[in-house]
This record gives structure tokens, C-alpha cells and sequence, in this order.
């Protein structure tokens, strides 16, 4: 079945700072790779995929492979890399990858913080300082006064929830602790935070007649109980709902909180007040499914268990495929925030490159079925254009559309890339392409070794 998307519609891969860049020694992730058994293997974000020197051979790629446009992060320990003191040359490299971005037309969508600190902040608190929120407008005050005029879209921060959870909760993410009220409070940071930013970046925009689309890049998972006759299961599915996908974004949209919601979000009145629809679009980041089990010997060490349907197609990390989720968190967030829609993340741990391209051809048909609906998505971004370094997994996870050869940092592009720029550059995914690809490839990963 042809599908089709409007002429506007962008096409885009997705990166970030610390995954790709290297050679950044300032940041709390450089800090904790390097701390034993943190990382698989041992790895470090150095020197990553050397984006900071070999920028615009990707755009080069991108530019090739027929996409228009991209996602990438500013790191802020590299233009903040001390309390108030500002590079003034790293920001000048960051207005030349925008450059090379448009003068290539590729619209560039940019993430103020994903998941990465200054250390000198992480030495204070991280998110936890009270004042972080203040540091952070003061940083996107710095960083939109020199790149607002080459940026029309702005993510202010990457997956607040993943963020919380995995550095608070369950410790594998800086700072490494295992408090789930820091996870609360942390969240409740990044709200006051996003606003602030919310705020001025339009300020900054509007005094200067610049474009600015503002939002958050928010994770969602379709979670399901294991056993849906089990009452633990049930209490753990929705529990995960309600903390993981729905408290940020109820909040963020002025929407209801769960007493679980309210309990883990302990915003006054006027918090929520200051927080409301500070949001131009939804972000949405998508990987897949989780059935959730209570049970010893859990995930990340905690009594419940994040897994894949029995026989369901999975990545090479596990990470069950469920392109039928996309579509429906498309249209229920779209209805519940009233606003329009990117897919700021969406990709696959596929080191055969054996799955990719139906990935792609199934969570875009998804997408299309989504606006056929009247859901109003304005682009796609896949995770990712390169092989990283995908934190605490190292180099070993291989999401990339191309292939990062790690003696020679070489790129090697995938035959999935060429099928993506095929969609992108005829704006659809035509009849052909929907029979070879639109169903689960013969040599996909079964879980449970089916």
C-alpha cells in the first residue's frame, strides 16, 4: 500500500555531542566513563566517531543519501567548560556545522542537553543544585544570542525521564545513585529548567526576528504486563505508565496528575502553572516494547523485569520491535497536547544491517498512517547516522544508517541508508519498497531464541 508525505515533510537522522564528537574532557560523562566496570568494554567517548573535526563530511552524507535534515546537541561543557566562562572558539564550530548544515539545505534541529554536564556542575549537584535551572537559562541565554539566527528548531532537553531514571534510580547513568527521590526531584529540575529556557530562547528570537520552535525530546515505551492476570504485573506496568511516560509530560501540558504522579512531582501551584504548554511541538522519542514482570534478579538490579513479548522480533540488544506503538502514541499524544508532532528518535541496534531497512519502511508507515488520520507530524529523525558510542553499551550496540569503522573512524554507509533516502527523496514509500520491507525480515531476532 503506497504512502504518502507533504513536500515540507523532513527527512532527518539524529546524533548527539558526547556519542559522536570526542575529544571533550569536560563533561561528567568523560569523568564516568573512565571510572571501572562503568562502560561496556571499557570504552570512553574519545575519540567517539571525531564529529568535532570531521562535521562536514557527514553533512556530506546526509546531503547524498537524500535526507534534509538533522539533529544534533551542543555539548554545554565545551561552551560553558567553567562556572561563567564561556569558548568563545567552540561556539564559533558549532555556527560552522550549522553553516555547513543550511548551506547544504538540511534544516538543523538542535538539543541544548542530552543527558551530558559540565563537570564542574555534576561536582555541585548536578540537577540536584538548586540553581542548576538558573545555570542552564544562563548557558541557552549564551548559546542562542550566537547560533539563534541558524536555528529554527529547538530541543531544550533530550529524554528527561531516561535521564532521571537511569542516574537516579537505578545508577547507571552519572551521578550513579540509586535514590528514587533524587530521580523526582531531578525531573522536577528539568520542568523548571525547560521553561526557562522555553522562555528565552523566544525572548531572545522574538527581539531579533528569528524563527524558534521550542520543545522537549520525550522517550515513550508501550508497556504491557507480562501476565495480565497478575496483579503485581498489572501494578508494575502501570506504575512504569505513570512515572516513565506520562508525569513530565502531564505536567508539561497542563494536564491531570495520578496521585503517583503527584507524589513524584511535587510542584506547587504556580510551578505548574510556570511549566504549562511551554512547548511549540512534542518531541517524541520511540524504541519499542516492554512486557513488565515483578520478579527477583530484575532489570538494572531492581524486582521487575523489562522484556520482550515471547517470539516478538527484537534488536541486537533485546529491545523488542512494535512499529504499531509509534502510531498510537502519535495520535494520543498529538490529542493530549495539542500539538504538532516530531519523531525526534526512532532507530534500531542492528549490526547486520539485516532489519534496518524494513524498521525504517514500518515505523514510517506508521507515521503516514498517523497523518492520514490528521495527526500533525512534521518530520522524522532516525537514530542514528552513525555507529557510537551508545553510553553505557560502548561501541558494541550499532544503530548507525552508516558503519563507524573503529581502527580508521571511516564511514561506511549501509544498504538501509540508501532504501531511507529513497523514501525521503520521492516522499513515500511506494508499493515496492512496502512489499520487500513492510513485514518482519526471515533473518530478524526472536526473542526467547525463537
Amino acid at each position: 500500500m503506497k504512502r504518502s508525505f507533504p513536500s515540507s515533510f523532513l527527512f532527518g537522522t539524529a546524533t548527539s555531542a558526547t556519542q559522536v564528537e570526542g575529544h571533550c574532557t569536560t563533561s561528567d560523562w568523560y569523568d564516568f566513563a573512565s571510572q571501572p566496570g562503568r562502560v561496556n568494554n571499557g570504552d570512553a567517548p574519545h575519540p567517539a566517531c571525531d564529529v568535532w573535526h570531521r562535521f562536514e563530511q557527514d553533512v556530506d552524507l546526509i546531503k547524498d543519501f537524500g535526507y534534509n535534515a538533522h539533529r544534533f546537541s551542543i555539548e554545554w561543557a565545551r561552551i560553558e567548560p567553567s562556572p561563567g566562562r564561556f569558548d568563545d572558539d567552540a561556539i564559533e564550530r558549532y555556527r560552522r556545522m550549522l553553516g555547513a548544515l543550511r548551506d547544504a539545505s538540511i534544516a538543523p534541529m538542535v538539543t541544548l542537553l542530552h543527558f551530558s554536564l559540565p563537570q564542574w556542575i555534576a561536582n555541585q549537584g548536578g540537577f540536584l543544585n538548586p540553581s542548576f535551572a538558573s545555570l542552564f537559562e544562563r548557558f541557552v541565554n549564551r548559546s542562542v544570542e550566537r547560533l539563534g539566527d541558524l536555528v529554527d528548531r529547538w530541543v531544550t532537553i533530550n529524554e528527561p525521564n531516561v535521564t532521571a531514571a537511569l542516574g537516579y534510580f537505578v545508577g547507571i547513568f552519572p551521578p550513579g545513585h540509586r535514590r528514587p527521590w533524587q530521580a523526582w526531584r531531578a525531573q522536577e529540575a528539568m520542568l523548571d529548567a525547560h521553561a526557562r529556557a522555553y522562555r528565552a530562547i523566544h525572548e531572545r528570537a522574538g527581539r531579533c526576528g528569528w524563527n524558534a520552535e521550542v520543545g522537549v525530546a520525550h522517550h515513550l515505551r508501550v508497556v504491557e504486563p507480562w501476565d495480565s492476570s497478575s496483579p503485581t504485573d498489572r501494578w508494575a506496568s502501570d506504575l512504569f505508565e505513570q512515572t516513565f511516560n506520562r508525569a513530565f509530560l502531564n505536567a508539561l501540558c497542563g494536564l491531570e496528575l495520578s496521585r503517583a504522579e503527584r507524589s513524584m512531582l511535587a510542584l506547587t501551584r504556580t510551578k505548574r502553572r510556570d511549566v504549562r504548554d511551554t512547548h511549540d511541538f512534542f518531541g517524541l522519542n520511540y524504541y519499542g516494547r516492554f512486557k513488565v514482570r515483578v520478579g527477583r534478579n530484575g532489570t538494572y538490579g531492581i524486582p521487575i523485569k523489562l522484556e520482550a513479548s515471547p517470539g516478538a522480533e527484537i534488536s541486537d540488544v533485546g529491545w523488542e520491535v512494535y512499529p504499531e506503538g509509534l502510531g498510537r502514541f502519535l495520535r494520543e499524544w498529538s490529542e493530549r497536547c495539542g500539538r504538532p508532532v516530531y519523531v525526534t528518535e526512532n532507530g534500531i541496534a542492528d549490526s547486520r544491517d539485516a532489519q534496518r531497512a524494513s524498521f525504517l519502511v514500518r515505523h514510517l508507515a506508521q507515521v503516514a498512517d498517523a497523518m492520514q488520520d490528521g495527526v500533525d507530524v512534521r518530520g522524522y529523525f532516525h537514530w542514528s547516522l552513525l555507529d557510537n558510542f551508545e553510553w553505557t553499551e560502548g561501541y558494541e550496540p550499532r544503530y548507525g544508517l552508516v558503519e563507524m569503522q573503529a581502527d580508521t573512524l571511516n564511514r561506511c554507509p549501509r544498504p538501509s541508508a540508501a532504501v531511507y533516502g529513497q523514501i525521503a527523496s520521492k516522499k513515500e514509500i511506494d508499493d515496492g519498497l512496502w512489499e520487500q520491507y513492510g513485514t518482519v525480515p526471515e533473518r530478524a531476532w526472536r526473542a526467547g531464541g525463537v
